[in-house]
């Protein structure tokens, strides 16, 4: 997939050896009917490439990042962005932004802070199932 063309593409960035964020692009997923959504570990290549330029300390956030047509959402704004893209029902979560961002904010935070609690840290990004594999850059 050519970078510089696909001005349409939209990225979902995660943690390559966070357990947890395993789980979320596989509940996201399964949950893409329309197959909108492509993957990419923060620690990759495309990382570095797409997100370096419009968020230089892109890698000190440690944290969701979802990129949609040159525009990137971080932590909870990114959570609600996924979310409209995923459509109905869980387009309703959208609805967050009635809260308060730092609240929001605070929230996200603090899950993220235990999330090697649902198991250690992979060495490595894993690599995705055979039937994921082409939504992975």
């Amino acid at each position: 997939m050519d970078m510089g063309t696909d001005r349409g593409i939209k990225i979902v960035f995660f943690d390559g050896c966070c357990p947890m964020c395993h789980r979320w692009v596989k509940w996201i997923l399964r949950r893409d009917k329309r197959q909108k959504l492509h993957f990419s570990p923060l620690e990759g290549k495309t990382a570095g490439e797409l997100l370096l330029p419009l968020s230089p300390a892109y890698m000190e956030e440690d944290t969701l990042i979802y990129y949609d047509q040159g525009r990137i959402w971080m932590r909870s704004d990114a959570v609600m962005a996924i979310a409209r893209d995923l459509g109905w029902p869980y387009n309703l979560i959208r609805w967050g932004r009635l809260i308060p961002r730092w609240i929001r904010e605070g929230l996200y935070r603090r899950v993220a802070a235990d999330r090697f609690r649902s198991g250690a840290r992979y060495e490595t990004c894993p690599l995705p199932p055979a039937a994921w594999k082409e939504r992975f850059i």
